[in-house]
């Protein structure tokens, strides 16, 4: 129980004491430049890449930015939904385990889970281990379906979009 505590505790001072970097859409909050980094490795945009910038080295931050506002377009175009006020933000977490204690933490039970988005709080959770092009849109693309209906569509419906979204953003 004191090893959940001292977990919990460290994954709340993360948040806490996290950076935040505003992009179009979202506001990415993590905890250092090297999350930054791995999240950009993890998140490869192949055949997408054109949607971003035109030059060979950018700094991890901006490259962030570029890479969700792109990856929120694309998911937007392929569901053919454009929410007037899209904005979430986008928690990166280090592995799969603090993806759980997110979760643990929002719903009171325990998931095994690289990803989840908290519609409450319009957030979405991502392990920066475990991260890819279609982990992230099919994340965003419940970000998407939810902003677009003024009431919220049954989760079944959420999920089938979202793979949807995940098979088809493959580059």
């Amino acid at each position: 129980m004191r090893i959940l505590g001292a977990l919990l505790l460290c994954f709340l001072w993360t948040l806490a004491s996290g950076q935040e970097l505003e992009a179009k859409h979202a506001t990415i909050v993590y905890s250092d430049n090297r999350q930054l980094s791995d999240f950009n490795r993890g998140v490869r945009m192949g055949s997408l890449l054109y949607l971003m910038f035109n030059q060979k080295s950018v700094e991890a931050a901006r490259e962030a930015r570029e890479k969700v506002d792109a990856v929120v377009e694309r998911v937007q175009a392929i569901l053919d939904m454009f929410p007037r006020s899209l904005r979430f933000k986008l928690v990166l977490l280090r592995g799969k385990e603090d993806v759980g204690d997110a979760y643990q933490k929002k719903f009171s039970r325990r998931a095994d889970f690289i990803a989840f988005y908290s519609p409450e709080d319009k957030t979405v959770y991502v392990s920066v281990d475990d991260v890819s092009l279609a982990v992230l849109a099919h994340e965003i693309a419940h970000v998407v379906v939810d902003s677009y209906f003024e009431v919220s569509a049954p989760v079944r419906v959420h999920e089938v979009l979202a793979q949807y979204v995940e098979a088809q953003i493959s580059p």
